[in-house]
């Protein structure tokens, strides 16, 4: 059901429901994603009965749909079908990738190109004859591209979009905010003009990040640091950074929050390597390096703060 309403052009409220149910269970995604492998490689809903049946009344479309994924879901669980390769299709419906809270995996799409999603993140794919269009609606994603000069790889995230043909990049949409990095080959910046705010366009080199806003001028490139580029790893590691930004990103990673309750206390600055996904050790970390004490508060969460 789900597949056939994406397919059928969702609204904003079905994206939304349908991202919250990817995202509830690992299941779930393995699942979805199995079958949109199937429903996009095989040929078998014009051979189902229901296909060549002539319809009668007026039913919604994605109903149509639905009965039709159905009995593909039908014969793939049935016969335990394998699939491999994947056809060409001048045009493909939109897939939507998603990653539930502290969450990192890698998704191989149609073209070989390869998206990684951070912890709690949300990409929309649409293919077709001339592009390759995906959107980040939330979070952070690395996108390795596989080379197709016929075809340019695009990502739309807030603001601004990413032109590339064949390169390594992450984008990071944050509020009204977007952080591109460049890891390796070229890629154009766009940003429209919004706002009295004139459109921009930038070539970014390897080694250089750019951050893009609806509502400021774009500045320059600045160089990225290393060790921040390490995300994929499920290794967070920070040179010289504020502490407040360290445990923003690491609340990203659980529903266990670290709170900094003297909030002057995050711009101490913060140099560290540790595991996403463990506040208790990181707040353990920050405790012994700044002499701070680690409490817990009526929501669980774990409160730093002066004076052990």
């Amino acid at each position: 059901a789900w597949l056939a309403r994406l397919r059928a052009g969702p609204s904003d409220r079905d994206i939304a429901d349908f991202e919250a149910w990817y995202a509830a269970d690992r299941q779930h995604a393995d699942t979805y994603d199995a079958l949109l492998d199937s429903w996009d490689d095989t040929a078998l809903v014009s051979r189902t009965p229901f296909a060549r049946q002539p319809r009668l009344g007026a039913s919604p479309s994605w109903w149509k749909a639905a009965a039709a994924v159905a009995a593909v879901l039908l014969l793939f669980l049935a016969g335990g079908l394998v699939l491999t390769g994947t056809a060409r299709r001048d045009i493909a419906p939109p897939s939507m990738l998603a990653s539930r809270v502290g969450e990192i995996r890698t998704i191989t799409l149609e073209d070989g190109s390869r998206v990684t999603l951070d912890t709690n993140s949300a990409v929309q794919v649409r293919f077709d004859g001339k592009q390759r269009h995906l959107q980040l609606q939330h979070g952070r994603a690395r996108f390795e591209v596989a080379h197709d000069t016929r075809r340019p790889f695009v990502v739309a995230a807030g603001s601004g979009e990413v032109v590339a043909h064949g390169t390594v990049f992450d984008v990071d949409l944050r509020e009204a905010r977007t952080l591109v990095v460049l890891l390796q080959g070229s890629v154009e910046v766009r940003r429209p003009a919004a706002a009295g705010v004139p459109a921009t366009s930038t070539m970014l080199r390897p080694g250089q990040q750019l951050a893009v806003s609806a509502t400021r001028a774009t500045i320059a490139p600045v160089l990225i640091k290393a060790p921040e580029t390490r995300w994929p790893s499920g290794m967070l590691s920070f040179e010289d950074a504020p502490l407040a930004d360290v445990v923003a990103l690491a609340n990203r990673y659980s529903r266990t929050q670290i709170v900094l309750r003297d909030p002057a206390g995050g711009e101490r600055r913060f140099t560290g390597t540790f595991k996403a996904g463990e506040p208790a050790q990181l707040a353990e970390m920050i405790g012994s390096m700044f002499d701070l004490s680690v409490e817990r508060d009526q929501r669980d969460n774990l409160v730093l703060a002066s004076g052990k």
